[in-house]
């Protein structure tokens, strides 16, 4: 029975990968930050093998990884440092080499990080953008040079992003007076898809490492403007959520203290260049979680996030 390294295993990918791999009987090395945490120890109820350290701890990536057939690798990027993530898929090669046994990786991105052949060129227009995808195009370039079997998921705009303190980096004015303030027009349309979601990929690219080899596979199941959004919240809540739309005005002073309104501004001005749809996923054979699915799964949750809920 082949073992598999999951990293940010208590995270909404990564436990999701975890659990699907142990349901099946898989042995399963957990990386995660605090063994103790209920997240950690509910892995470990599940037969997970529990490793403590975080992405700069060698020693732990070094142990959690010997023996494994196949890793499972989601990072994140450090806004201080715009080399960290792709330092941090370089340790995670090299202890691959280190350990011999392991055959493949299978590294969750983002959904966009190969549209441009070099995000730095656009750091004058998009500063933050162009460091964030700067940062996951360059975990794809170490992994696709590896020399080890790959598979590189890219998932959209992951739906929990509407839960959690989380939001207020996104829409500030949602967590107290459920409004979400956007600098799109009307009429564009936000991708959408479930991280629990990323973990049938990616437990599947782990078992069949060949079927899956060299795949880069976007993972977008659904699309909506945000007026759509917006009336989804409100019927799943019970309670009316809203969106306003800045003006040019509004967005040039909202742009000083909000850099994710980067992402709005580059994905309505024209720059995008692909738009998959759930169809492209088909061949596949996995059954992808509805917006409304989610929605109606995480009500407590996000009725908690706007206020409704202690």
């Amino acid at each position: 029975m082949p073992t598999f390294l999951i990293t940010s295993a208590t995270g909404r990918q990564g436990a999701s990968t975890a659990r699907i791999l142990l349901a099946q009987g898989h042995k399963v090395h957990a990386l995660v930050r605090d063994t103790t945490s209920p997240a950690s120890l509910d892995l470990q109820s599940l037969g997970a093998i529990l490793f403590g350290g975080g992405f700069d701890d060698v020693a732990s990536i070094n142990a959690a990884i010997k023996g494994v057939d196949g890793v499972f690798l989601n990072t994140f990027p450090n806004l201080q440092d715009p080399n960290g993530e792709t330092r941090t898929a370089e340790t995670f090669v090299a202890a691959a080499r280190a350990a011999g046994t392991v055959k493949s990786f299978v590294v969750s991105t983002v959904f966009r990080a190969n549209e441009q052949e070099d995000w730095s060129k656009l750091k004058d227009d998009f500063p933050f953008l162009s460091l964030y995808f700067t940062s996951k195009s360059g975990v794809e370039k170490v992994i696709r040079a590896s020399g080890f079997t790959y598979t590189i998921l890219r998932p959209g705009w992951l739906m929990h992003n509407y839960i959690g303190f989380a939001t207020s980096f996104h829409w500030p004015d949602y967590p107290t007076k459920r409004l979400i303030t956007v600098s799109v027009p009307r009429e564009w349309q936000l991708d959408h898809f479930d991280a629990a979601d990323v973990g049938q990929f990616a437990a599947a690219a782990l078992l069949e490492p060949e079927r899956y080899r060299g795949k880069e596979i976007d993972l977008v199941s659904e699309w909506f403007t945000f007026d759509e959004v917006a009336k989804h919240l409100s019927d799943t809540i019970g309670a009316e959520v809203k969106v306003k739309y800045r003006t040019p005005e509004e967005t040039a002073e909202a742009r000083k203290k909000l850099p994710t309104i980067e992402r709005q501004l580059y994905a309505s001005g024209g720059h995008e260049k692909t738009r998959p749809d759930a169809s492209t996923l088909a061949a596949y054979g996995f059954r992808l979680t509805t917006f409304r699915e989610f929605l109606e799964r995480e009500k407590s949750e996000i009725r908690k996030t706007v206020g409704i809920d202690a």
